[in-house]
């Protein structure tokens, strides 16, 4: 007498068992026939694989996934503690840096030479160029008779004319357009008369701006203002004690 065992195929006993939810973890690896092993039924046994291998993979690439952020987010020092790599980068940073505040130094200094090399010249010509004048005392200086004007006028240009036989810095005269290296300007109205006794004036309030061989003899009451001005040339030779080359300037100086 024989007794037959019915083993249902695999791909029925996976959709049957796909239905139940809370075994679903359990039945996603293939099932595998061993031939060695007994099924409770008698036939030849079947047992599910569980995912032990795979799993192993995973939790050791979600490892490293995370070693590796760490070590991204570490500091140069921690690396360095870390694998003993040399902090390159940061070491290329710092040199930047440093190459930048050297920059900006030098920067610094240079413009420093050249502010302190102007105001210099600036006090220097006061004094040469403005008769009787004291040092912070602009704005009181001022003429308030037409002789003390006269006088400021002529020292203005002795002081230019003897100035290569006077001044302690040497300075050399540049020539205009007019191969003139001095002009004489002044502004006035066009036209104008003024009584104060009779409490009349008639002003053509159009301003001329020229030198003094347009109208030499210009009514004083007309003259709004008298300039002087003419260009030097100079040479800093104090950069060379920071080993710089000299530089050249032109001063443009306006005296009124």
């Amino acid at each position: 007498m024989s007794l037959y065992v019915f083993i249902p195929p695999l791909s029925h006993v996976t959709v049957h068992v796909s239905h139940v939810s809370h075994v679903t973890a359990h039945v996603r690896a293939p099932l595998r026939h061993h031939p060695g092993t007994a099924s409770p039924a008698g036939g030849r046994g079947l047992r599910l694989l569980g995912r032990g291998a795979a799993h192993g993979s995973a939790e050791a690439e979600e490892e490293e996934l995370r070693r590796r952020l760490k070590y991204f987010f570490m500091s140069p020092c921690d690396k360095y503690r870390a694998r003993g790599r040399r902090p390159v980068k940061l070491g290329l940073q710092l040199a930047k840096i440093l190459l930048v505040t050297v920059q900006l130094i030098l920067f610094g200094l240079s413009n420093q030479m050249v502010v302190t090399f102007k105001e210099e010249n600036t006090i220097a010509f006061k004094h040469l160029f403005l008769k009787d004048y004291v040092d912070g005392a602009e704005d009181a200086y001022a003429v308030y008779t037409q002789q003390e004007l006269y006088e400021r006028l002529f020292y203005a240009v002795e002081k230019y004319l003897a100035m290569p036989n006077e001044t302690i810095g040497r300075y050399a005269y540049v020539r205009g357009g007019n191969r003139s290296a001095l002009l004489l300007c002044q502004q006035y109205y066009r036209k104008g008369r003024i009584d104060p006794a009779n409490d009349t004036f008639n002003i053509d309030p159009n301003i001329v701006t020229g030198d003094t061989l347009h109208e030499p003899h210009c009514p004083l009451h007309r003259l709004i203002n008298v300039t002087i001005q003419f260009k030097l040339k100079a040479i800093n030779i104090q950069t060379i004690i920071n080993n710089e080359i000299p530089d050249c300037y032109t001063f443009t100086i306006t005296n009124f």
